[in-house]
């Protein structure tokens, strides 16, 4: 019963491998990675030119972290992981920085996000009931209706580790009612992206 269970997992796998082959979906994966990467690398390089070169930087660095209100910032943050994602969490995972004990700030980012991105798959859900915003959203986000219908949980997995828009692509899953146990599982990889982040960030800054 074990070989069987395994051979039919293989296939299975197999038959996943050639689908997302021939759909594209490794290309994409690639091309973005390559992107992310190199923007990644271009980010922490500013900030290590800085390091270097700025005078006082560390200080300068905790006082500009510091004038930051704790309660402003979260709510800004929570209100752009609903909204399409409009401040890179990177800003805030460096303003973590300023905490005692940075990871449990980090923690509560990774909940705020994640909670947004359940929101924004509700307000999609929405969206889809209303003929009229949907044929905007469609016509908005028409790129991203597409490749959630063609690879579907490929998509969310790699917004929630990456820099992609994370609350829009969460908004399109609840427009074309991807199953929301799914969903919400796939989203969990947005804990992942926070603290591998941080992981970096934190270390480097």
């Amino acid at each position: 019963m074990k070989i069987e269970s395994g051979t039919k997992r293989r296939s299975r796998l197999n038959i996943y491998h050639h689908y997302y082959r021939r759909k594209g979906v490794y290309t994409f994966l690639w091309k973005n990675s390559l992107k992310i990467t190199i923007g990644f690398a271009v980010l922490i390089g500013a900030f290590l030119i800085f390091k270097e070169y700025v005078p006082n930087y560390n200080s300068k660095l905790e006082t500009l972290l510091n004038s930051i209100n704790t309660w402003w910032a979260l709510s800004i943050f929570f209100i752009s992981e609903i909204v399409l994602g409009l401040i890179p969490p990177d800003l805030f995972i460096i303003w973590s920085k300023k905490f005692q004990f940075p990871y449990g700030m980090v923690s509560v980012l990774a909940v705020l996000s994640y909670v947004g991105g359940v929101i924004a798959y509700f307000i999609g859900k929405y969206i889809g009931s209303q003929p009229k915003i949907e044929q905007w959203i469609l016509s908005k986000f028409s790129k991203r209706f597409k490749l959630i219908q063609k690879w579907g949980g490929v998509l969310i997995v790699f917004a929630a580790l990456f820099p992609l828009p994370f609350s829009s692509i969460c908004l399109v899953a609840g427009a074309v009612r991807f199953p929301f146990k799914t969903f919400l599982l796939l989203g969990l990889f947005r804990f992942a992206r926070f603290f591998g982040y941080a992981l970096v960030l934190l270390n480097l800054i």
